[in-house]
């Protein structure tokens, strides 16, 4: 997926928001508005995938306010509230499909994308999404494929969620690998979440994506191991907004379902559904 109108504003927004959880000066966060507002506008017109150009954009703001991990705080706090949040709805959960739901309303724990908040009250929040449903649902698809499993994990938060999904699949007989990022890129899963949370526990092997700080998922960037595991995939199951904006840019992939919340116009645009939708859809 490439870049949008609206892309500008959003990720510069995010620029804002970020220098202020590094606790960054005026000075310091005007500067890395200024610097990341001229990459943007340098690269926008470049034929790439617009997590790349995003990617590259915290990446240069990260730089500017001197920390490598402005969302750290963010991360536990939200692994708290979630794993809160699913002890209170698991008795609501009583099959595979549950859980891909919940997976989905996980997604909502997002700073990434301007105009969408996270809800004060997420266990409000989730009974109300999950009486809503999917709005666009090839769970049924998804799951005959669920052989061999690549899942790739989004945000801290959500990866409660997908823990229990996983765990799910697993009791289904499905192989799972888990594979979240190799180093932090706004609120999403490290292989340091990955330990805290013992995701190990409920899979067969947990890698990490390579390439470092990365937005979204890059398969040139790949570590060998993780290469041979997309391979012998029979399913991707990408989670998110930025693996669905990098991944759709890749041509002979194992079939790949995405589960996300749609937060912004342009991504509802692209896979044909409605802001604030959940979806999980096979392409």
């Amino acid at each position: 997926m490439r870049l949008a109108p609206e892309c500008r504003a959003c990720l510069l927004s995010r620029i804002v928001a970020e220098a202020g959880y590094a606790g960054a000066d005026e000075e310091t966060a005007g500067q890395a508005l200024e610097m990341c507002t001229q990459l943007y506008d340098s690269r926008v017109s470049e034929p790439i995938g617009a997590s790349v150009v995003a990617g590259a954009v915290h990446r240069c703001c990260y730089e500017v306010i001197g920390s490598s991990d402005p969302y750290a705080e963010l991360k536990v706090q939200d692994n708290l509230i979630a794993a809160n949040v699913a002890k209170a709805v698991a008795p609501m959960l009583s099959d595979v499909h549950d859980y891909f739901v919940a997976a989905v309303i996980g997604n909502a724990m997002d700073y990434g994308v301007a105009g969408h908040e996270i809800a004060q009250d997420f266990t409000k929040y989730f009974h109300e999404m999950f009486e809503r449903g999917l709005a666009l649902d090839d769970t049924e698809k998804i799951l005959a494929l669920a052989n061999r499993v690549v899942y790739c994990t989004d945000n801290c938060g959500e990866v409660v969620f997908d823990r229990m999904l996983c765990e799910a699949l697993k009791r289904r007989g499905s192989h799972v690998t888990i594979v979240v990022k190799d180093q932090p890129m706004l609120n999403d899963v490290t292989m340091k979440e990955a330990e805290d949370l013992a995701l190990s526990e409920v899979c067969d092997a947990v890698l990490h994506a390579g390439g470092g700080a990365q937005l979204g998922l890059h398969p040139d960037l790949y570590p060998p191991e993780v290469t041979d595991a997309m391979q012998n995939a029979t399913l991707i199951i990408s989670k998110g907004l930025a693996n669905y904006e990098s991944l759709t840019e890749y041509e002979n992939l194992p079939p790949v379902a995405y589960l996300m919340t749609v937060k912004c116009e342009p991504v509802a645009r692209h896979v044909g559904a409605k802001k604030g939708d959940l979806i999980a859809v096979l392409r």
